[in-house]
């Protein structure tokens, strides 16, 4: 079950962050959006877009899969050293509650691998656009159209869950990112527009939009709610 939805804590509380900065800039994008028009702010790629794509920000991101590590299997050891004497018994002993130690140790990371959980999977660069994102890592540039994408929650600041159609089968991915707002914001907005989120204006932390007003960063947003 994925968990519901954290706003940042105490907001009133802390300084003014690069994330901030951020979702007042996702704000602005959004805000064009909703009203019909390209976003005025943009970036430039070192990769081609589709025609009448726009890029619109880029930032870091870290994805982790729902995934078991493993099967519970493990190789389970069987090494004893035999020996005389009493140095010789005490060796055998050792050995046998070493290799009695490596087992169980074995046993409960296969046990532990054979859970599904949520486990790093890989990092890179997020570039949103206005029709998907693209993720840039070592092993190259993938790109992700709005419509491969068939769920996608908010469940704390900066995080969204996803469930979407690769091409190597269906995947369920946890992005970390200061633009996951803005991914979610624009795929709800184009694929589920009824979206709960988008109803109740929890896609944001809470109390968002007012606090940043006054630390004098007023959104383009009057409310949270994008649902018309």
């Amino acid at each position: 079950m994925i968990p519901p939805p954290k706003g940042a804590a105490d907001p009133q509380n802390r300084v003014w962050l690069p994330a901030d900065t951020a979702l007042w800039t996702t704000c602005h994008i959004v805000f064009d959006t909703v009203n019909g028009h390209v976003p005025q702010h943009r970036i430039d790629t070192l990769f081609p877009l589709t025609d009448g794509e726009v890029a619109v920000t880029a930032g870091n991101l870290f994805v982790d899969s729902f995934h078991a590590a493993g099967d519970g299997s493990y190789n389970r050891s069987s090494t004893f050293v035999w020996g005389t004497g009493a140095f010789g018994l005490a060796l055998a002993a050792g050995t046998l509650a070493a290799s009695a130690a490596g087992n169980a140790s074995r046993r409960n990371q296969a046990a532990a691998d054979a859970q599904e959980a949520w486990r790093s999977l890989f990092g890179g660069t997020l570039f949103v656009t206005t029709g998907g994102f693209y993720i840039h890592t070592r092993q190259g540039l993938f790109r992700w159209r709005w419509e491969a994408v068939d769920l996608m929650q908010v469940v704390a600041f900066n995080v969204v869950i996803m469930q979407a159609r690769s091409t190597e089968g269906p995947v369920t991915w946890r992005l970390t990112s200061e633009w996951a707002e803005l991914v979610f914001a624009l795929w709800a907005l184009h694929r589920h527009p009824n979206h709960p989120q988008l109803r109740d204006g929890t896609w944001p932390p809470t109390n968002w939009l007012p606090w940043a007003t006054e630390q004098g960063y007023r959104p383009h947003l009057d409310r949270p709610q994008l649902a018309p």
